[in-house]
């Protein structure tokens, strides 16, 4: 296991501790004001995932995630490889940045929340949008499958390119 999944399974695993604790006390669907929480938390981490003021709504975001039974995204990293070294932040800031791209388009798009394709290509689009915020903020942060993806992406080449990933590594 890379690095960035070692430390955002930390998180997730001591998230999902609290989740267990909220979820005895009998936590129910999503409401309104979350869903419309959790669309503009997407939206800030896509144009800025390492942000200071982001950090808590990062975190707010995947607790929900486990929390609430009518909302669910599947986690794969197969799509955008190593991320890199986990003390700058960055791997785990695209990964929450995944994970609140596919919520907010299960939100926005509830006819196709079973489309897992769709779901994933959601995930992979707000992935890039992130990194390329963050490297926009620090230039030395560059990953070529990163800057691989965002070529298919403007190539119109993404989605086939997703769906071919999620076949082979994501389950």
């Amino acid at each position: 296991m890379s690095s960035h999944l070692k430390v955002f399974a930390l998180l997730v695993f001591s998230i999902a501790a609290l989740a267990v604790q909220a979820s005895a006390q009998g936590r129910g669907p999503s409401t309104a004001d979350e869903r419309t929480r959790a669309v503009q938390v997407s939206k800030s981490l896509r144009a800025d995932p390492i942000a200071a003021n982001v950090q808590k709504d990062r975190e707010w975001l995947m607790l929900w995630l486990i929390e609430v039974p009518d909302i669910s995204v599947k986690l794969c990293t197969g799509f955008l490889g190593d991320l890199g070294d986990s003390k700058s932040g960055y791997p785990g800031a695209l990964i929450a940045t995944m994970m609140a791209s596919e919520a907010a388009f299960v939100i926005e798009n509830p006819g196709k929340a079973k489309d897992t394709n769709a779901v994933y290509l959601a995930g992979v689009d707000g992935a890039l949008d992130g990194y390329q915020a963050i490297h926009n903020q620090d230039a030395n942060y560059r990953l070529l499958q990163l800057d691989d993806l965002t070529q298919k992406r403007a190539e119109g080449r993404l989605a086939d390119h997703v769906r071919a990933i999620a076949k082979k590594q994501c389950k």
